[in-house]
């Protein structure tokens, strides 16, 4: 009962946050960001005006004035906008929360007919779980075990090279390894007639992409596009291992070393106690909270824009490459992608960072008893 307290108590806190942070954006998206969504509307209602009146040459200017009107009115009524400043801000927070993200001011630029965001959204997430989550998640397991080994070896030549390799990885710039990795891997290897190059970009040969778009399941239930799939995944995935495993070397040595140096763990040899449980008990057990935390904070600001430039060098269809364009990618910012991608990231760092406090009482005993459990 005193874990479920506590665990209901953090819950109640994480949805607090969660609301203030969705009221600051709605405030946001409800002020400053309105002017630019009416700018919008009135260019989407003068384009579909001008398109009507090229198909029906009888319509008289007036009539053609008095239609753009008309459909900026409604326009202006469904997102909002006919509304006072506090109303909007309640009526965006509610489609926020509701999913109901409206219609993309783009659809074209992202091969969406029907411009729902919700359609944009979905159709990305896979491209961004397979890649940035996979990629980050390997880099983890392969960066830490690196690091823990280091930090056991410490003063040998191996952690010395490990600390060098992590301290030089972290300043790399991850888009930078990406156009590296395509101009030898893609470019040159096709230069000199190599029998392997690897693809330019893209995330499934264009003969598949519609299926990736509109049917993802069936790219991982068919064998030949599968593995076009992972053809295509080579060079982002070892672009990500590349640049994330120093620095996660790095960080896991840096918190070995630091524990290693407490008198409890001096004490424990001391004691006589076999090394290897020296080292789970006293070592890693009290390191795992820090890089849990690390790991799963780490996350969703991966997913939601940390890889956003080396998705769209290599032309992933994930949501960072969507965040781009909605950003740059047009003549003025996409509102309803950014605010999708926004809130998707913040529901995200919720249901992680409550993933992490169950954690934390079953992997630190310290919290467990200050809690009372």
């Amino acid at each position: 009962m005193p874990l479920l307290r506590a665990l209901v108590i953090r819950m109640i806190n994480l949805i607090i946050v969660m609301f203030l942070v969705l009221i600051i954006i709605s405030a946001v998206l409800s002020g400053p960001a309105a002017h630019i969504l009416k700018i919008s509307i009135e260019r989407q209602a003068s384009e579909q005006v001008a398109h009507l009146a090229l198909h029906n040459p009888q319509i008289t200017p007036q009539q053609q004035q008095q239609l753009r009107n008309t459909l900026i009115s409604q326009l202006e009524k469904a997102y909002g906008l006919n509304q006072p400043l506090v109303i909007r801000v309640f009526y965006v927070l509610y489609n926020i929360m509701s999913f109901n993200w409206g219609f993309s001011y783009y659809p074209d630029e992202y091969g969406i007919p029907s411009g729902r965001v919700v359609s944009i959204i979905m159709s990305a997430l896979p491209g961004t779980i397979i890649l940035d989550t996979l990629g980050i998640m390997l880099s983890a397991l392969i960066g830490i075990w690196l690091g823990l080994r280091a930090a056991f070896k410490h003063g040998t030549l191996y952690d010395k090279a490990i600390m060098y390799y992590g301290a030089f990885d972290i300043g790399l710039p991850q888009w930078w390894i990406a156009i590296l990795m395509i101009l030898i891997f893609a470019v040159e290897l096709r230069l000199v007639r190599s029998p392997v190059a690897f693809p330019y970009g893209g995330i499934v040969s264009p003969q598949y992409y519609n299926y990736w778009l509109y049917a993802t399941y069936k790219v991982f239930l068919n064998t030949k596009m599968l593995a076009d799939l992972l053809w295509h995944m080579v060079l982002p995935l070892a672009t990500v291992l590349i640049v994330n495993i120093g620095g996660w070397a790095y960080f896991a040595r840096s918190i070995v070393l630091n524990i290693v140096r407490e008198d409890y763990v001096t004490f424990a040899r001391v004691k006589g106690i076999p090394e290897n449980m020296v080292v789970n008990k006293y070592i890693l057990r009290p390191a795992l909270p820090t890089i849990l935390t690390n790991i799963f904070l780490t996350i969703p600001f991966i997913i939601f824009g940390g890889f956003l430039l080396t998705e769209a060098v290599f032309h992933w269809w994930g949501l960072g490459y969507v965040l781009n364009i909605a950003i740059v990618g047009v003549p003025s910012p996409d509102m309803p992608v950014i605010l999708a991608t926004t809130y998707m990231s913040t529901l995200l760092y919720i249901i992680l960072v409550f993933i992490l406090e169950i954690l934390y009482y079953i992997v630190d005993p310290r919290i467990r008893e200050s809690s009372g459990v």
